[in-house]
């Protein structure tokens, strides 16, 4: 987390770039997610003393906060089931970052979802509940896009587990997000020679096909950490530190307008998230952040996890 990690404060910002908030204690914090009911955060908590790092969730209308997993290694990255009531998470207490679920209220062990020789990070989980996609590193491949079917009702045993490839080139394609409706996925690439933010169409019925279908490039000039909202009208991202929004449809095919700028970022190297009307972000900040600081946002995630 570099210099001041005790200093950091998960912080909502308001469209016009003002702290509207501040959500429990300093600490050394990373990757907030905000809970689809808008009831709990799922935050990654760094101890740079022992030089690991575990989930938290804080409980937005009671100010409390629960310690949810407790790994000698690095557990990172949490991504929330659709009902609010699971996070999956990515964890090298057994070597490479694996994927690992657990109830979100801590009411049993976690469990190991799926296992392989790259590290992985999980980036959505559909409404639906059906599919999980997530970003691999592969040394031919750099970074890709896979996806990981799974039941509404239950979670098979990792050996039942059968990703499915969702989009693989020689480029980089990372933080993918599905769409509110389920039928796109957004995510960043550098196949440009820069990154930019993408949306493609995606298929349950034919996810390893789905990818090449068509796809419509929605930022303009450089972008990173698409975020939907939540009623999959308008997208946001990062650019030139800047945090920027952009109208879309989803209706019948995919239409992007024009990107519009919102404020200047607060002073932290992290991804922020979104709540659900788009109104308010939620950033790790420095404690008494303005938005006059700009914000670097971190797109080589994996060195970060290797150290």
């Amino acid at each position: 987390m570099g210099a001041g990690g005790s200093l950091l404060q998960l912080t909502w910002i308001d469209g016009q770039g003002k702290v509207a908030g501040t959500i429990g204690d300093k600490g050394a914090y990373g990757n907030p997610a905000v809970s689809p009911d808008g009831a709990h955060i799922a935050v990654t908590r760094f101890d740079p003393q022992k030089g690991n790092s575990n989930i938290w969730v804080f409980d937005t209308s009671r100010g409390t906060n629960t310690r949810l997993t407790f790994s000698a290694g690095r557990d990172d990255v949490a991504v929330w089931s659709p009902d609010s009531k699971r996070i999956v998470f990515a964890s090298n207490r057994n070597g490479h970052f694996d994927l690992y679920e657990k109830p979100a209220d801590g009411s049993s062990e976690e469990r190991l979802l799926l296992k392989s020789d790259n590290d992985k990070r999980p980036t959505s989980w559909s409404r639906d509940g059906r599919h999980l996609i997530y970003s691999e590193i592969d040394p031919k491949t750099q970074e890709d896009l896979w996806v990981l079917p799974l039941p509404v009702s239950g979670y098979p045993e990792p050996a039942a587990q059968k990703p499915i490839p969702f989009l693989q080139t020689p480029f980089r394609e990372t933080l993918a997000r599905f769409s509110p409706d389920g039928r796109f996925v957004a995510y960043s690439s550098n196949e440009s020679g820069t990154f930019e933010v993408y949306v493609r169409p995606f298929s349950a019925e034919k996810i390893g096909e789905s990818a090449s279908s068509g796809k419509w490039m929605v930022s303009k000039g450089g972008g990173g950490n698409p975020l939907w909202r939540a009623d999959g009208k308008e997208l946001f991202y990062i650019y030139q530190l800047q945090q920027w929004a952009v109208d879309v449809t989803t209706d019948k095919v995919f239409q992007a307008g024009i990107p519009k700028r919102l404020f200047n970022t607060p002073p932290i190297q992290t991804a922020p998230d979104v709540a659900a009307d788009g109104q308010r972000f939620l950033y790790v900040a420095l404690e008494g952040t303005n938005n006059q600081t700009p914000f670097t946002i971190v797109l080589n995630w994996q060195a970060g996890l290797k150290k």
